[in-house]
């Protein structure tokens, strides 16, 4: 946009994205154990393996049949570090301010899609759909 790097960094205070997943029906969702490419991502993302639980195909009469009730967010929010502006003064990459921003606690929108995953409240197929995995 043609704006100077030091204007951004010293007027940014944080960045947030958020998305919108549909939600595993509570009365009909079904155990499952992720296996294969599942398990790597869920290890990847958030260091966990376990049972995690999928929508059942047929539905019940409470999700009209669908297998989801109702949506669940998921957030990413970036806070401003001393290290992240010196990174945006530099005119660093997108990708290295990501990996910045990781180092300083930031959980990405692929990792608290995965920690719904672990709770029950959203499916790996919805997560997949809704966000990419990190890189």
């Amino acid at each position: 946009m043609g704006i100077e790097p030091f204007m951004i960094s010293s007027s940014l205070l944080c960045v947030c994205a958020q998305r919108l997943m549909r939600r595993v029906c509570k009365t009909c969702k079904m155990p499952h154990e992720p296996v294969g490419r599942e398990k790597e991502l869920l290890e990847a993302a958030i260091g966990w393996s376990g049972p995690i639980f999928r929508a059942n195909p047929r539905g019940c009469p409470k999700c009209g049949g669908t297998g989801y009730k109702g949506r669940v967010g998921i957030h990413e929010l970036m806070v401003v570090s001393e290290e992240l502006v010196e990174g945006i003064n530099k005119g660093l990459e997108t990708a290295e301010l990501k990996k910045i921003a990781m180092r300083n606690g930031m959980k990405t929108l692929h990792q608290d899609s995965m920690l719904k995953v672990k709770e029950g409240l959203s499916t790996m197929e919805e997560s997949l759909g809704t966000v990419p995995p990190d890189l």
